[in-house]
């Protein structure tokens, strides 16, 4: 099942054996289809659709049958009732991701086996279910309608159907062949101590990085850590004969929560730099009510990714077989790169530089990954990562079709000369008007961008500002 385009790696017979009251799991695997939602792979069971036209009958007294009318009102479309499955040791994090790309206003994408990419609608409440008689099982409902919106103009833009969509669809894709690769690496019946050891060190240095990453992180980051990070800190124990997948599938559960989790932390409160007085602090000096933002998840990720990498060299240098360890070195950052797509998503950006600064960042981080993708590829590995190249090119394709409809539709950055000290307050009124609520973002960001601590005094200097519709 692994060449399957969206396919659900770990979908094995012991997970399928649980479904359809005790339906065979070679039985199920033959028949299940695989579609994709809003960018979220789920394993199809049952689609129902019907089709019609609308036809109203209207027959006269007195009159034989042979006399009535029928008036056509034109097609019409009822919605379209999906039931599937969630299957595998990640069932829980593609199970969230569910529910929150369910929750988001607007159209999303469907990929469909039968009916192929639709523009779709959530028309009732999905449902997700879980049940503790089929473990790594999740079940899905959802009642869709096709988006009756005309189709998009032409033009390289216009071309581009949904760019976020089209950014987490191949995020979720690389997710699945992360776990091919892991699977690959770790296929032998027999595994060496070394290759043991050196994928023990790696789960658990690499959640010391995660520790140092995090040490002054805001409360919510370190609370949606703690059950990862005790994932990670609990031994990963291979079986004497790896028949099957499990410790494959345990090494990858392992590498994907926290960067899972941390992608889960954006929240969507907006609050001023300067804090109300009912906001306190904590310890280390961060506010403990910060709202996380997409930018903060998306820092934490790229450190990750150059750690995690350099990591892997560190290890590969002592391995008899250093090719599988940098094989499992780039697994480990190309989940990284996958929850990049999420925290881009979240990211609100305030002006053009900024959403170029940072999608700068992230292609590089996928170009460094590309590179090293090629040489773990090299020597004498058995691991075939050309899967994992391929789908790190479409991702960074994706990253810049949904940046370059970003960037260029927000304000610019603009040299602001301040001769005499005075009020940025003061300074932002005279740029922005009299309208308290344009001046205040102004002052925020103005605050942020040049680390002013007083802003009540500032010159003489050269401000960075957003730039308005006024003339300076």
């Amino acid at each position: 099942m692994g060449d399957l385009s969206f396919g659900l790696s770990g979908l094995a017979g012991p997970e399928l054996s649980a479904l359809g009251g005790g339906m065979a799991g070679g039985l199920l695997s033959r028949f299940a289809n695989y579609a994709s939602l809003g960018g979220v792979s789920f394993a199809v069971i049952d689609s129902k659709e019907e089709i019609g036209r609308r036809i109203n009958r209207v027959l006269f007294p007195d009159l034989p049958p042979s006399k009535q009318v029928f008036q056509d009102f034109g097609a019409i479309d009822t919605p379209i009732t999906i039931t599937g499955v969630i299957v595998g040791d990640d069932y829980v994090i593609r199970a969230t991701r569910m529910r929150k790309t369910l929750a988001k206003p607007g159209r999303m994408t469907l990929l469909h086996p039968w009916w192929g990419r639709l523009k779709v609608r959530l028309v009732h409440p999905a449902q997700i279910s879980f049940s503790e008689r089929q473990i790594r099982v999740a079940h899905f409902q959802a009642v869709v309608v096709r988006d009756p919106d005309p189709p998009a103009k032409k033009g390289f833009f216009g071309s581009l159907i949904d760019t976020v969509n089209d950014l987490l669809e191949q995020a979720d894709g690389l997710m699945d062949d992360v776990q091919e690769a892991v699977a690959s690496v770790l296929s032998a019946v027999s595994l060496p101590l070394a290759l043991v050891n050196s994928v023990s060190s790696l789960i658990s240095q690499g959640s010391g990085i995660w520790d140092s990453l995090t040490e002054r992180a805001p409360e919510p980051i370190k609370a949606a850590m703690t059950a990862p990070q005790a994932a990670m800190n609990t031994a990963i124990v291979p079986p004497q004969r790896n028949i099957d997948q499990s410790y494959a599938n345990a090494v990858s559960a392992a590498l994907i929560a926290v960067p899972a989790s941390l992608a889960g932390c954006v929240s969507t409160e907006e609050s001023s730099v300067i804090a109300p007085v009912s906001e306190g602090t904590d310890r280390d000096g961060t506010a403990d009510n910060e709202p996380i933002t997409g930018q903060q998840i998306a820092s934490l990720l790229l450190a990750g990714s150059e750690q995690f990498g350099q990591l892997a060299d560190r290890l590969s240098q002592s391995n008899p077989d250093p090719s599988a360890v940098l094989a499992l070195g780039v697994a480990a950052r190309a989940v990284l790169v996958s929850q990049l797509a999420s925290a881009w998503a979240d990211c609100v950006f305030v002006s053009n530089e900024d959403a170029q600064a940072l999608l700068t960042q992230i292609t590089d981080a996928i170009d460094g990954l590309t590179n090293d993708v090629v040489a773990a590829s090299g020597g004498q590995t058995r691991v075939a990562l050309q899967p994992l190249f391929t789908r790190l090119q479409k991702l960074r394709c994706a990253f810049i079709n949904d940046g370059s409809a970003q960037i260029g539709s927000l304000p610019t950055v603009v040299d602001v000369p301040v001769a005499v000290p005075r009020s940025l307050w003061a300074l932002t009124y005279a740029l922005q008007g009299d309208d308290v609520s344009t001046v205040q973002p102004m002052l925020d960001d103005a605050v942020s961008r040049n680390a002013i601590l007083h802003p009540g005094h500032v010159g003489p200097t050269t401000l960075a500002m957003l730039e308005n519709d006024n003339e300076f």
